[in-house]
């Protein structure tokens, strides 16, 4: 009864959360369709912008986080999201090259502390049993926001020459107004701690707070992290390497994708629809995985597996001559980069407890998207040498290999949740 209602009085502020941050995100993937050539830039530049808004995102997320845990979700989350919706705003006067870069940086800055945050809220109202199955619907919103955002931005797009303004101008504009709405409703809404829950009777309230206090105590008898252990653990600094070969792959896909789509033959007005169909394929799966991953209690293999798979898939990409069975291999690739993101979360999430697991989690958050950093700016200085995405593709297919060897082999980082869930 208790974590049903969590589910539907918590769980929808941070999946709506996440949504918005993902479609300011990557909306500039559609943009580009047409942006680039008003703007002047080439694949590598657009490529640096869009690497850029992770430069601003890894130097601001550890501080934001430990802000987060200072005044708690309410006011600090809100306060992101107005400030990245206002950052998403100026996209839309994007003027050059020079003009884009900041405009990403500042946008990077901005939502810097989002995602560990809402994982750090995740940590402080769900039990560990229960934990990777609300994890994988926070990380579903990702596929969900491209899809869906695939399916919106197309009569955006469209909208080009209304007002005087180009129609990626207007995407941008129409994206971001939400989130100062959502940003409200999250501020009125969202309990500052399980134990402040009014929409819980006070029996429930006391049962969740010493169940989770229990928990705790469990994961601290295994190890106490304080914030500057968590910031220099081995097995945290493995787990964000591994994120580093996974968001190379991902941001390089995500950013690019509609590009990729629109070489094999599509048109700029259905690339947007087609660019929906791997991430609602991605978001089926990773339901189903994550499932069977928390009825076996198994991580690692969990996240090696489809980690393993989606590197082989783009790998494959370029010597496949079908448009059809190359849409597949991107298809099997981003599916499997998301399956592994919505299973490795939980150790880091089980392992970690308070001050130390908004500091842990916005470590691992910041050093991983170094690799976010990479994949478009790598994906794109070979487009630009080449005239092709082929070696570019096969780059990418290289970092969730190298995550799927380190889930496989960081069996002693489980023992912290199997602790926790006893």
């Amino acid at each position: 009864m208790v974590l049903r209602q969590i589910r539907w009085r918590i769980l929808p502020l941070l999946f709506a959360g996440y949504f918005a941050a993902y479609i300011d995100r990557v909306n500039v993937g559609f943009a580009a369709l047409t942006m680039n050539q008003t703007l002047g830039l080439t694949a590598a530049q657009y490529g640096l912008g869009g690497g850029l808004f992770f430069a601003g995102y890894v130097a601001f997320g550890v501080p934001s986080n430990l802000v987060l845990a200072r005044l708690g979700a309410r006011v600090w989350l809100p306060l992101i999201m107005v400030a990245w919706a206002l950052a998403s705003l100026l996209n839309a006067w994007a003027t050059g090259p020079a003009s884009f870069y900041v405009i990403r940086l500042v946008l990077g800055v901005a939502e810097a502390g989002l995602y560990p945050g809402l994982l750090y809220v995740l940590t402080e109202w769900l039990p560990g049993r229960y934990r990777v199955r609300m994890i994988t619907l926070l990380v579903l919103s990702t596929p969900v926001s491209i899809m869906l955002g695939s399916l919106i931005s197309q009569p955006i797009l469209q909208m080009d020459g209304i007002g005087g303004l180009a129609g990626w101008q207007w995407l941008f504009l129409l994206q971001a107004l939400p989130t100062i709405a959502l940003a409200l409703i999250f501020y009125f809404t969202m309990p500052d701690s399980p134990g402040r829950a009014r929409w819980l009777t006070a029996e429930n309230r006391q049962w969740l707070v010493e169940q989770l206090a229990r928990e705790r105590a469990k994961r601290e008898q295994v190890a106490r992290f304080s914030v500057g252990d968590a910031l220099t653990n081995p097995t945290v600094w493995l787990i964000a390497i591994a994120g580093i070969g996974v968001n190379f792959a991902a941001y390089g896909l995500v950013l690019f994708l509609p590009q990729m789509i629109h070489a094999l033959g599509v048109s700029n007005a259905l690339t947007p629809l087609v660019n929906a169909i791997p991430f609602a394929f991605c978001a089926v799966a990773m339901v189903l995985w994550s499932n069977h991953s928390d009825k076996s209690m198994e991580r690692n293999w969990h996240a090696a597996i489809p980690a393993a798979v989606a590197g082989l898939a783009l790998i494959a990409c370029p010597f496949l001559k079908n448009p059809v069975l190359t849409m597949a291999a991107l298809t099997l690739g981003i599916t499997g980069i998301f399956c592994y993101v919505s299973i490795f979360w939980a150790v880091p999430s089980a392992m970690l407890t308070g001050a130390a697991a908004a500091a842990g989690l916005a470590l691992i958050n910041a050093v991983a998207n170094l690799g976010s950093f990479a994949g478009p700016y790598a994906l794109g200085w070979v487009k630009d040498a080449t005239g092709s995405f082929s070696l570019g593709i096969v780059a990418l297919g290289l970092g969730p290999l190298v995550a799927a060897v380190i889930a496989a082999s960081l069996r002693t980082a489980t023992r912290y949740e199997k602790a926790g869930t006893a």
